[in-house]
């Protein structure tokens, strides 16, 4: 019978470690959980603000594309007014060709 008595008294500590180790192993998958939760809002987080990013990037390279600086104003007068010199010549040279052939 003492055999037996032990047995059972094996058999009830085993079971007690289980119970306990189930209880630890819930409350690791509860806070795992929790953490996933976290993890999951906080990539969620990060995906929008990288979208953000993304979105005034493109605003910024598009605003580049269109910006005129002042020096890029100025350069393109001087060319204009170049080419209407240029083209000036050419009509008075042309003009006068024109007169002299007549």
């Amino acid at each position: 019978m003492a055999n037996t008595e032990q047995e059972i008294f094996d058999f009830t500590v085993q079971v007690r470690y289980l119970i306990k180790k189930y209880g630890e192993m819930k409350e690791e998958l509860r806070q795992l959980k929790s953490e996933l939760e976290a993890q999951k809002r906080e990539t969620a987080d990060m995906e929008t603000l990288a979208n953000a990013s993304m979105r005034d990037y493109e605003i910024l390279k598009t605003a580049k594309m269109l910006e005129i600086g002042d020096n890029d104003l100025a350069a393109t007068k001087k060319r204009v007014n170049k080419l209407i010199r240029d083209v000036d010549r050419c009509i008075t040279l042309l003009t006068e060709q024109n007169s002299t052939q007549k």
